[in-house]
């Protein structure tokens, strides 16, 4: 009988990280499911700490989520000891693919504290900025042609441009902070799947996290008004940064405007659970 894909990729990366000896062919290798684009297993080796594998399917970024596995070696390399992101152990681009390995993490799934995501994000903005990442340019200009680029016709048109809007600070950028990529742990929340880290304007990471889109897309529900100013705060707190806040504020209508878009280049692109999403990122829009 033929091995299902998903199975003779997991032959094929046992093969690949023993070869590298990396993990040992006594490991136990299973499946997570949850993941919205890579293939990710729990690797248990009896006497040593467990460990993760992902193997990065080729050609699946999308015009806002790059989906790199170089990007993701490098940004766990730059926050080795930093309790933010897992441990770095591997990285291969090998003949399956770009391949890393990674200390798993015990933990659960975000409980959906928002100053919890603040503070971890604040400490994350205030890191040395890492060599080789690309460089994430966020003005109104750049905004407005992401939207319109993404959604051409049928799009409500873009909000006004801010005026005397706070400058940029530029930061290290995870790039997708949604509920599905936070864990829970007995030391503090922790941030997995780097896929997409960048660097540049911070508020850029403070938009997706309040993204109502984002939040439901990834299991949980859009933030309340009340949560949205108690994560600011908190951020504010932890970072003293008021000019990004300022400038999140300034630019919150167009990050919105921005995401209705990107829900619709997926929705049309067969994802319907993206359809749902635009409306509520209008609705807030709306509201803001």
């Amino acid at each position: 009988m033929n091995k299902n894909p998903t199975q003779s990729k997991q032959d094929q990366l046992r093969r690949i990280w023993s070869d590298a000896e990396v993990i040992p062919d006594c490991a136990k290798w299973s499946l997570l499911t949850g993941g919205r684009t890579n293939l990710i297993w729990r690797v248990d080796i009896p006497g040593a700490p467990t460990l993760v594998c992902k193997l990065f399917r080729p050609n699946t970024d999308t015009p806002l989520f790059a989906n790199d596995g170089t990007r993701e070696a490098l940004a766990l390399r730059a926050l080795a000891g930093s309790s933010i992101a897992p441990e770095l152990v591997a990285f291969q681009d090998s003949t399956l693919g770009e391949t890393i390995v990674y200390r798993h993490i015990d933990g659960q799934p975000w409980s959906g504290d928002v100053a919890a995501v603040a503070r971890v994000m604040a400490r994350l903005h205030a890191r040395d900025l890492p060599k080789g990442l690309p460089e994430l340019t966020v003005t109104p200009t750049s905004l407005i042609a992401d939207g319109h680029g993404l959604s051409p016709l049928n799009l409500t048109p873009p909000p006004m441009r801010p005026k005397n809007l706070p400058d940029a600070r530029r930061v290290f950028l995870h790039g997708d902070i949604v509920p599905g990529n936070m864990l829970d742990t007995s030391d503090g929340l922790r941030l997995i799947d780097w896929q997409c880290p960048v660097t540049g304007d911070a508020s850029a990471d403070i938009a997706i996290f309040l993204s109502p889109a984002m939040q439901v897309l990834y299991g949980h529900r859009a933030l309340s008004s009340g949560e949205i100013d108690h994560f600011l705060s908190a951020y504010l707190k932890e970072s003293g940064d008021d000019q990004t806040i300022a400038r999140y504020h300034a630019l919150a209508p167009l990050y919105h405007w921005r995401m209705a878009a990107y829900c619709r280049w997926k929705s049309a692109r067969g994802d319907q659970d993206y359809a749902r999403a635009a409306s509520l990122e209008l609705d807030r829009l709306e509201q803001t």
